[in-house]
């Protein structure tokens, strides 16, 4: 997801100043073009909303594109050009999301993924409805039309050179298969165990380790390699950034999700940072989870919001990743659930570079992708005062940089607008509390637009402990959350 830009270039998320005054310019406008209003214009403060009237050839989100799981979930998606949230009082959520486009056999193999799909569902539920025919996949004979020669028809620029392997979660209900086929759990695990240098990953979800709930064996992959890493005193860095709440708008889903996240990382002797502190390796020093959030102005007053990590993204050293549907649970990874795909990426082109102070080779394609990453990240994707440097990821300088920026960013956000989750909360009875401090963007606006400007990015950290306290945290079964099965939310 890119930065939100202003007319002329800016980054309008981080300068809520200069969005301030196109609300007051907004306000005075509609003052003037309204019957209604008073002939009378006094320049709205910051804390008094513009009138309602909105021009919505103006909107970058029409209708249903105007959304917060966190507010409310989606409803009547046939008018999906209607408002269903007030945008006026509710502020959209913004998701992060990563994908790709490949060429040649890859491409063909997932072509022929579709088709086996919709085969066995077309058998199942449309067999003699003729309206929905049977597909059969196209043979071919010129070889040249697999290459990358033909990218000026797609592209503007030219492609990577890559090898490039389809992987898939699917079985006997999803693709009509005999066996299971989870060669996407498969190519995590290895590329997990091949890394060297460093592992970067974007997921939506992270449940995973030795638990008798899950079973998929991603957390227990991560460890064994930093134990490694530990034992043979090398220098080897994991980013994992995920949404700060998993994406549901009723507590007890979030909280059902939530519990088996903390179950994963930090709560119990089975959960990654406690198997690695057991093990007498310090997680900080290998590890680091993160989230993200945005600030902006909405109708006049300062707002903030978790950015929505929905990618399914591990780069691996910069030569190596995998990108596809895939979130980092059993739902998605042990085949017989739910139905995914993903594309397996080994760099063909290479370059040279520095980590940790060591001359490596690395792929153009993955490298460039995660510095860019990085560098939206870290809020220097335009511009960069600081000169700081995102091609060396493995390095203490530049690994405690990161964390240090994501550190001094959540003490911001916390500052001005008291934000959930966060670690100072560790039980559920200290919510009320929390959320009842006096907050900076009330009591001084303008105060807590220049604190605000301090803020480098998107990266926030993750809170690890909030609610750590709690001992179960899984819906009642007097709830509707309750009665649907555990296996739902893992």
């Amino acid at each position: 997801m890119d930065t939100p830009r202003n007319e002329s270039g800016e980054q309008a998320i981080h300068r809520p100043n200069l969005v301030i005054k196109r609300w007051r310019k907004i306000a005075k406008m509609i003052k003037k073009n309204d019957p209604e209003e008073d002939s009378e214009e006094e320049e709205p403060q910051l804390n008094v909303n513009p009138p309602p009237v909105m021009d919505t050839k103006h909107r970058f989100f029409i209708g249903k594109d105007y959304a917060n799981a966190y507010d409310k979930d989606f409803e009547l998606l046939d008018k999906f050009n209607e408002d269903f949230i007030d945008r006026k009082k509710v502020v959209r959520m913004p998701w992060h999301d990563e994908a790709l486009v490949v060429f040649g056999e890859v491409a063909r193999d997932a072509a022929r993924h579709f088709i086996q799909r919709w085969n066995i569902h077309k058998s199942e539920k449309f067999k003699y409805d003729d309206s929905y025919p049977f597909l059969l996949p196209k043979t071919y004979s010129d070889k040249d039309e697999l290459s990358v020669k033909n990218w000026k028809k797609f592209l503007d620029s030219k492609p990577f050179q890559v090898n490039a392997q389809f992987v898939r979660s699917v079985g006997p209900w999803s693709c009509g298969t005999k066996t299971i086929e989870a060669s996407i759990q498969n190519a995590y695990i290895q590329l997990i165990g091949e890394a060297q240098h460093f592992i970067y990953i974007e997921n939506q979800f992270f449940i995973t380790g030795e638990n008798s709930q899950i079973h998929n064996q991603i957390g227990d992959a991560l460890y064994q390699r930093i134990l490694q890493a530990h034992t043979c005193n090398e220098k080897f860095r994991v980013y994992i950034i995920l949404p700060l709440l998993p994406g549901f708008n009723t507590q007890n889903a979030v909280f059902a999700v939530l519990y088996f996240i903390m179950c994963s990382i930090t709560k119990g002797d089975k959960s990654l940072y406690r198997k690695l502190e057991k093990a007498g390796v310090p997680p900080d020093d290998y590890i680091s989870f993160f989230g993200m959030r945005a600030h902006d102005v909405l109708m006049g007053e300062l707002v903030q919001e978790i950015i929505y990590v929905h990618s399914k993204l591990m780069i691996v050293d910069d030569k190596k990743l995998i990108c596809g549907s895939a979130n980092i649970n059993d739902r998605s990874l042990l085949g017989h659930r739910d139905s995914e795909v993903g594309v397996v990426i080994y760099d063909l082109e290479e370059e040279e570079t520095i980590f940790n102070e060591k001359t490596v080779q690395v792929g153009k394609f993955c490298s460039s992708w995660r510095r860019r990453l990085f560098k939206m990240m870290l809020g220097i994707q335009y511009d960069n005062p600081e000169n700081i440097n995102v091609d060396d990821p493995v390095s203490d300088k530049f690994y405690y940089e990161f964390r240090d920026i994501a550190r001094k960013n959540t003490l911001i956000y916390e500052e001005v607008f008291w934000t959930l989750p966060t670690d100072r909360v560790r039980k559920l009875c200290q919510v009320s509390s929390y959320n009842s401090q006096p907050k900076l963007k009330d009591t001084d606006p303008y105060k807590a637009q220049e604190r605000l400007k301090d803020i480098k990015g998107l990266i926030v950290e993750y809170p690890l402990y909030f609610l750590n306290d709690e001992n179960y945290l899984q819906p009642n079964y007097t709830t509707p959350e309750g009665l649907i099965p555990v296996v739902t939310w893992t």
